[in-house]
């Protein structure tokens, strides 16, 4: 168990993106629960509850991560006044269900943005800001989508293959003890996902995402992924040869 996992909190600080909705939103309330001093970064505050907001030890910030210029000088702001944050989750994404016939490059721009360029604007600043040890942890959201490639997932899943691949890095070259933590789940009821038009197998509340991730996040191990038998399912998949993977894929996704 991680150096920061103490049972006291009261000095216990995490950093969380995407906060205003989905497994964001509900970690923020999982570590207020858990007795945490929140950050919470998001584009708006019109969906988090007023309890939220007015809690003392919930702090919100707005800005659009995209926005590399305005969000990297309000990040940089934030972290030399809160020099005791302790974890960082890095959660913010998008979702568009766009395939090959029907995507376009403004489409992936965005999606890359936030999903990828965006983590790497937070890593950065959280390199330059805070000496990182065994006391501090860092969590990339990706998801099982980025496993291996899907249909209606053309933006989506690279992005959360090269989160994959990206914490894969960080872990392999970091020897001092800094907690990092993949983060990888399937359908959670978010507002992502409600515009799925297929059944979603063991849709998830984002309460029961943010229980798991916050029972594992401090524990042993390097990927945090739920739920099962899903997250099996598609980590065998990673497994088939191409041959039999487009098969299944075919057979499931090609009747309308």
């Amino acid at each position: 168990m991680q150096k920061n996992s103490s049972a006291n909190t009261q000095d216990s600080k995490v950093f969380i993106t995407g906060a205003s909705s989905g497994i964001g939103y509900a970690l923020c309330e999982e570590y207020l629960k858990q007795g945490w001093s929140v950050i919470g970064l998001a584009r708006d505050n019109t969906k988090i509850p007023p309890t939220t907001l007015n809690n003392t030890k919930f702090e919100f910030i707005k800005t659009d991560l995209a926005d590399f210029d305005s969000s990297k000088s309000i990040i940089e702001e934030v972290f030399k006044k809160n020099r005791n944050i302790n974890t960082f989750i890095l959660n913010a994404g998008i979702y568009i269900p766009d395939s090959f016939n029907d995507f376009n490059f403004e489409n992936a721009k965005l999606t890359f943005n936030t999903n990828v360029l965006s983590i790497y604007l937070s890593l950065e600043l959280i390199r330059k800001n805070f000496k990182l040890d065994s006391k501090n942890t860092i969590a990339l959201m990706s998801s099982t989508a980025g496993y291996k490639g899907l249909p209606k997932s053309i933006l989506y899943g690279p992005s959360k293959a090269a989160l994959i691949n990206l914490a894969e890095s960080m872990k392999s070259e970091i020897y001092n003890g800094l907690n990092v933590k993949l983060i990888c789940p399937g359908f959670v009821e978010t507002p992502a996902t409600k515009v799925n038009t297929f059944k979603m197998p063991y849709l998830m509340s984002p309460n029961k995402a943010a229980e798991i991730i916050f029972n594992k996040i401090y524990k042993k191990g390097f990927e945090i992924t739920f739920p099962f038998p899903f997250n099996s399912i598609m980590k065998f998949g990673k497994l088939l040869p191409y041959k039999f993977y487009f098969k299944i894929t075919e057979k499931k996704f090609s009747k309308k």
